[in-house]
């Protein structure tokens, strides 16, 4: 229980969790279904969850926060609606453009040279946006744009 207490976690997690404290694997299974009938854990809150925060602390994009989830044994089809979850608090564009204020720290995008921009969108692509989202955030910005 004190696992639960300081977060959620996903059925998959909380059972590697109890694996390492050397509980048996039946055991193991036993306490996950036993939770997650009582509603204590669910894969779908603990996505929702997730998500926002990968969203909106870490500012990452939507296929890192899925690929983030997936290894946590989220099934395929919560890992849409927690993406939706994360976009509906803070929007994609609004990612970009608070990373790229990090970055950049005092400059504009229109004073970066074309390698720092492209160098700027690797870094955005590694954080899990697509390139149209930071295609449409070059254009928008005034900045650079590559086909």
């Amino acid at each position: 229980m004190r696992l639960l207490a300081l977060r959620d976690h996903s059925l998959k997690d909380l059972r590697q969790k109890l694996l390492i404290r050397k509980i048996s694997a039946a055991e193991a299974d036993a306490v996950v279904a036993g939770l997650s009938a009582r509603g204590l854990l669910d894969d779908g809150r603990y996505a929702k969850r997730a998500a926002v925060h990968l969203g909106a602390e870490k500012l990452f994009g939507p296929r890192r926060i899925r690929e983030k989830l997936a290894r946590s044994g989220v099934a395929p089809d919560l890992l849409a609606e927690a993406e939706k979850e994360a976009a509906r608090e803070i929007p994609a564009e609004e990612r970009l453009k608070k990373l790229a204020k990090m970055k950049l720290k005092q400059r504009e995008l229109g004073e970066l040279s074309p390698p720092e921009q492209k160098k700027l969108a690797r870094f955005f692509y590694q954080r899990g946006f697509s390139w149209g989202d930071i295609q449409e955030f070059f254009q928008q910005a005034g900045g650079w744009c590559e086909e």
